[in-house]
């Protein structure tokens, strides 16, 4: 076994590849940011191909994700703002005023970014690293500030070439499925985490466990909607490519709904006390399960004939798991033919959603190379000024904690600029680079980025600095040079720590081909660093800190504000919307902000209130529930093919859940009172006059859930006074 493990990891870093192509993200920065350093070695402009390399770094650290329209307005962008804050950081790195209110208003902008996204992280690296940099480097003269910006230029126009040469060739239809593709995965992880522990020998996946996995599905589907908004009920019929992958991504969606069904039924079973027999035929229908779902997902990105087999062949297997669990007819107390049924029921909607999405796939015809998708017309409309006018309407919004989180970074690299340049410290420009890299939307996260920052620049510097020493021959740092920019990119999301070390053995490498080593110069990196990210750490305990302390109560308002919401849209005509997808995917959203928000809460310095903190966490296990009863009645709804064999009247059920939802909202005051008051009240109007006999399971499930938040927010109010 021990053998072949260097062949399972290869496989694992070859489907991950396929997944999120990191090492294609890193071979492009290789490539865009080496290719100037050796032309600059071999015809002796160093200086001049510095410019280019830094240019070229700066832009391909933002990520290409999206529609190829998308990504070359990103590079596009991207050029753009290097020269911009370039000119700004040359002209003001004379004058010690100017640059740092320059830098403030560079830190305020960076923050700014995060807004966009994913992308725009990139976008406030390629800012920050820019100004900093040309503005420790001031220039002297007019005819030095055009010959820089003119090389900026060159390196802008260069990494646009190489990042059309990156996509230009791939399926223009390709980085959507990828982002439907990831959306499969997480649901095969999702499966994975409620098989485990039914084969009586791993241990079982932990309420938290499956949580976990249900929000990788949502941030999966997030993803996707970031990049193509267009749901699937608004996708016009006549672009079929757009609206067969929009009713995939919807399809996806559903097979996430219907795994978190089945894990709710099987939650109360105690796996130990359930027949030999029946567990083990239940563990290899939810195994069978998995392995199409993952299978599902490399089908949607490559689209290849020999994955279509294999998918086909997963879920043959998978009908006759269910078969033979539905045969088998000896249940007992423990797993009980209802929930037996159930599971059935759910892992049939699934395999008849996996095989219609084959049937769209198949529906899509070929997909041609970008080259041959994009008419001359089409492609000159990709820079039309309405795209840069939405994105900076969304650059430009201060309603998010984003607009605080820029505010602390302005400031905190503003004070680490002014220390850099007024005590004249030698490559001290490391110092609010640090800062503005450290400082991140919450203290805990801050301290976890410095430390990671501190340990990779440290080793980073001391294997640099012996690499320097050894005999090599011709261009020998130039490929060292290259592996390092592949490896940092690779690394920037999986482990920050190991990215800062090929970052900093990067740094010393182009240092020393420059010819200006100095020795000292990776101790003051190091000292510089680990100053920025003490300052760092300050600037999010002191300037404008978002404490989860007060923001916890407002994030669990307004998750319990958003079911309401929800649960209106779903039973009463006036406010029920097109597609009821939309409120589930707000309210999830909504729930795992408040998630997030505890998890930093129970992180803080000082701690909190242990009573209280149990508390919480019981209000977001209700409102959690709440939205997955809500799903699954609409899923159940969605089942148009499928007539029950009973009806049953909904009026006073949803009457009497619509009562205590109106008791929770008065006592949801005393959380955060203004999201409270805005709730509406209407009077009950049910739209559904009779519901199958699941329905009325799950919304009498709903109401003890309503039942039970109401006796948590009285024990809260006791707490609290």
């Amino acid at each position: 076994m021990i053998r072949f493990a260097p062949y399972k990891q290869l496989n694992r870093l070859i489907e991950n590849e396929t997944y999120e192509p990191l090492f294609s993200w890193g071979l492009r920065m290789a490539i865009a940011a080496t290719v100037p350093v050796v032309w600059g070695v071999a015809t002796g402009h160093m200086e001049a191909a510095s410019w280019i390399a830094l240019a070229a770094e700066c832009i391909c650290w933002v990520e290409l994700k999206g529609s190829f329209a998308q990504r070359m307005r990103v590079l596009a962008g991207g050029s753009v703002l290097a020269f911009a804050f370039a000119l700004l950081g040359s002209l003001s790195g004379g004058y010690l005023f100017f640059s740092v209110v320059a830098m403030i208003f560079v830190g305020f902008a960076a923050g700014l970014f995060k807004n966009l996204g994913d992308r725009g992280a990139g976008l406030a690296v390629c800012v920050q690293v820019m100004f900093v940099i040309t503005n420790a480097y001031p220039t002297e003269s007019p005819d030095d500030l055009r010959q820089r910006l003119f090389l900026i230029l060159i390196g802008g126009a260069w990494t646009m070439l190489t990042g059309l040469g990156a996509v230009v060739f791939t399926p223009a239809q390709q980085p959507y499925r990828r982002t439907i593709a990831l959306i499969w995965r997480a649901n095969s992880n999702l499966a994975t985490t409620i098989t485990r522990g039914w084969d009586a020998l791993s241990p079982r996946s932990s309420l938290r466990d499956t949580y976990q996995s249900e929000k990788d599905v949502r941030a999966a589907l997030d993803t996707s909607f970031h990049f193509f908004e267009t749901m699937a009920h608004q996708q016009s019929e006549k672009e079929q490519t757009k609206f067969q992958l929009a009713q995939i991504r919807k399809a996806a969606a559903l097979v996430a709904s219907n795994m978190i069904a089945m894990a709710e039924e099987l939650e109360s079973v105690k796996i130990k006390d359930v027949h030999d027999e029946l567990r083990i035929k239940l563990h290899n229908m939810l195994r069978a399960l998995g392995e199409s779902l993952e299978r599902m997902g490399s089908y949607m990105v490559n689209l290849k004939t020999e994955e279509e087999l294999l998918i086909r062949s997963r879920l043959l297997r998978s009908d006759k798991m269910i078969t033979l669990l539905k045969e088998y007819k000896t249940y007992d107390e423990v797993l009980g033919e209802a929930t037996a049924q159930r599971v059935i029921q759910l892992a049939e909607r699934t395999v008849k959603l996996m095989r219609a999405t084959l049937e769209r796939l198949e529906t899509m015809g070929e997909d041609l190379p970008v080259f041959r998708s994009y008419s001359l017309i089409k492609t000159l409309l990709i820079l039309h000024p309405k795209h840069w006018v939405r994105n900076l309407r969304l650059l430009l919004n201060f309603q998010t904690n984003n607009a605080r989180y820029a505010a602390r970074s302005a400031l905190a690299a503003g004070l680490a600029l002014f220390c850099y340049k007024y005590f004249e410290i030698d490559h001290g420009y490391w110092l609010p680079f640090t800062v503005l890299i450290v400082i991140q939307p919450y203290f805990t996260a801050t301290i976890t980025k410095a430390v990671d920052r501190v340990i990779g620049t440290l080793t980073g510097g001391l294997v640099g600095g012996l690499m320097i020493r050894l005999p090599s021959g011709i261009y020998a740092k130039e490929i060292m040079l290259f592996i390092c920019f592949l490896f940092m990119v690779y690394f920037i999301r999986r482990r920050y720590s190991v990215a800062v070390f090929f970052i900093t053995v990067s740094v010393v490498l182009l240092f020393d081909v420059e010819a200006v080593l100095n020795p000292m110069i990776i101790v003051i990196r190091a000292l510089c660093t680990i100053g920025g990210a003490v300052l760092g750490i300050t600037a999010g305990f002191a300037l404008l800190p978002n404490w989860d302390k007060k923001q916890l109560p407002q994030h669990i308002t307004d998750a319990l504000g958003c079911n309401y919401q929800y649960f209106l849209a779903s039973f009463f005509q006036e406010s029920r919307p097109q597609n009821w997808t939309r409120n589930k995917r707000s309210a999830e959203g909504k729930n795992s902000n408040a998630y997030d928000s505890f998890s930093r809460y129970m992180q803080e310095p000082g701690g909190g209130n242990k009573s209280l903190m149990m508390t919480y966490y019981q209000l977001i296990n209700h409102s959690v529930r709440i939205t997955r009863e809500l799903n699954n009645i609409h899923l159940e709804q969605e089942q148009d093919g499928e007539a029950p064999a009973e009806r049953w009247p909904q009026q006073q059920l949803v009457s009497e859940c619509l009562e205590w939802f109106n008791k929770v909202v008065e006592r949801m005051a005393l959380l955060h009172p203004p999201a409270a008051k805005n709730l509406q009240q209407p009077e009950p109007r049910p739209e559904w006059s009779y519901m199958s006999l699941q329905q009325k399971i799950y919304l009498e499930k709903l109401l003890i859930e309503l039942k039970a938040l109401y006796q948590d927010l009285g024990h809260m109010q006791r707490i609290a006074q």
